[in-house]
This record gives C-alpha cells, sequence and structure tokens, in this order.
C-alpha cells in the first residue's frame, strides 16, 4: 500500500523525521504539498470553499487553515480516482509510527477491506469504538465502529471510499476530521491496538497559526442547524445506541496527543 504524506513546504523538520520512519518500514511513500489555506487567491478560494454550506450544516465557518488542510486531503482523494488507486494511507506529517510492522499491518487491512467497498480505518487512537462488531486481523488486531473519531493525522481509505469523499466534500465545507459526519456516507473502523500516533511537533499546529476558529452564529438564528442536530441525535439514541457496547482504548505513552 502506498502512503501519501501532507506537507507545508516549511515543515521540513516534521517531514523528515515522518520520511526516515516510513523508510524503515518499507512503505512506499508520496510528499503531497499542503495547500496554504491563507494564501488562496480569493476566487481560488470562492471556488473551492462554501462557507453557506459550512453554516448550515455545522453552524460557523472555517479558518483559512481549516480549509487548506480539508482541500489537502481531498485531493488525495482525487488523485486515488484520476490514478486508479486502490487503496492508500494518508498522514500528516506530525504523525508518529509506533507499528514497527507497518507494512504488513497494512497488507493485512488491503485483504480485509476491498478497494471496491468504501471504507475509511483510523490507525491514530480512538478512545472510544463498539466493542460488539470486530473484523480481527492475522496480527491479532481488529477493526472496529468508531464512536466519534477524530484525527486525520494517519487513515487507510480505499479507493471507493475517495470517489465518495471526492463528491460530498468539495467544495468544502466541513473540517478533515468530521470522521462523526462522514459515517453517514460509508463506515469508519477503527484499529485496535492502533499504529499510528503523534509526534512531539504535533504540540505546535501549523493549521492554528494560520488563524484562530471562527465562532459559532448565534443560536438564534440557525434553526435548521440545531433541528438537524437534535434529530440526528434522537436517530442515533433510538436505532444505534441500544445496540452498541463502548469501549475505551488507552493512550501509547509514545503518543504525544
Amino acid at each position: 500500500m502506498h502512503a501519501f504524506i501532507i506537507s507545508l513546504p516549511k515543515d521540513k523538520l516534521r517531514r523528515e523525521h515522518l520520511e526516515a520512519q516510513l523508510r524503515q518500514t518499507t512503505v512506499p511513500f508520496t510528499v503531497i504539498e499542503a495547500v496554504n489555506g491563507a494564501a488562496l487567491p480569493s476566487d481560488a478560494l470562492a471556488a473551492a470553499y462554501d462557507p453557506g454550506k459550512a453554516v448550515r450544516r455545522f453552524n460557523r465557518e472555517l479558518s483559512k487553515g481549516e480549509i487548506g488542510c480539508a482541500l489537502s486531503h481531498v485531493s488525495i482523494y482525487r488523485r486515488m480516482v484520476e490514478e486508479d488507486i486502490p487503496m492508500a494511507l494518508i498522514l500528516e506529517d506530525d504523525a508518529h509510527i509506533l507499528d514497527p510492522d507497518l507494512a504488513a499491518t497494512l497488507a493485512g487491512l488491503a485483504r480485509a477491506c476491498p478497494p471496491h467497498e468504501p471504507v475509511a480505518v483510523l490507525l491514530s487512537h480512538v478512545r472510544r469504538y463498539d466493542a460488539r462488531r470486530k473484523t480481527l486481523l492475522d496480527d491479532g488486531r481488529a477493526l472496529h465502529d468508531v464512536y466519534r473519531g477524530v484525527c486525520t493525522h494517519g487513515y487507510v481509505v480505499t479507493q471507493a471510499a475517495a470517489a465518495i469523499l471526492l463528491e460530498n466534500l468539495y467544495p468544502v465545507h466541513v473540517v478533515a476530521d468530521k470522521w462523526e459526519y462522514i459515517q453517514h456516507m460509508f463506515p469508519v473502523k477503527a484499529l485496535v491496538p492502533y499504529a499510528i500516533g503523534l509526534a512531539p511537533a504535533s504540540q505546535s499546529s501549523s493549521i492554528i497559526a494560520m488563524g484562530a476558529r471562527p465562532k459559532k452564529t448565534s443560536t438564534g438564528g440557525n434553526y435548521v442547524y440545531y433541528l438537524r442536530k437534535y434529530l440526528d441525535q434522537l436517530r442515533f439514541l433510538v436505532t444505534r445506541r441500544p445496540f452498541i457496547r463502548i469501549a475505551h482504548q488507552d493512550k501509547s505513552q509514545h503518543d504525544f496527543q
């Protein structure tokens, strides 16, 4: 399986740290220049970002850093579709490899997740997951349904999932790691125990440095957002929560998140 590293040109030390780790695992990789949202011309920003949909869906606009991050991930989904890439590992440059046999783990995921089936697998820490439903892998790890997962510094997507994400997330209107939203499109799984943590460099975020997150809009005007939110919560409590057994996963001492 091929890996893609998302990195801004200025973040050389982060990138070199991750590249050195990947070479030790023998996983082939390509560096993708991250989109600098703060540097996007106004016409390009208008074409690639839908602020109205962001407010309707999530009650706030995205910062320029969040827009750039989302566009960076979308660019890989587009590449997977256009170049017929069956499955890919997507990494942000602050990722830290915890699994010394990552290549074998990825091979196991490739066997368990056919490219024509849409699925995303989070290789990063997922605090809570559904312990009832799981798929055992050859190395003793298991795939579980995610319960409100976050983070995009290490995950795998099939080509079918990439096509759905490309169709539904562009123009961008949601942060890249809104897995709770993406779970409405196709299954999102957690690899337990997880294989990818965060490096110490993750403590200073390039996204945060590009500008503060815009505040949510007033609670008085966005009635559609709150109605959808409460209906989604009610639907989850009635149709899914009774059939889920939540398990908690401890953090690795080598994960700096």
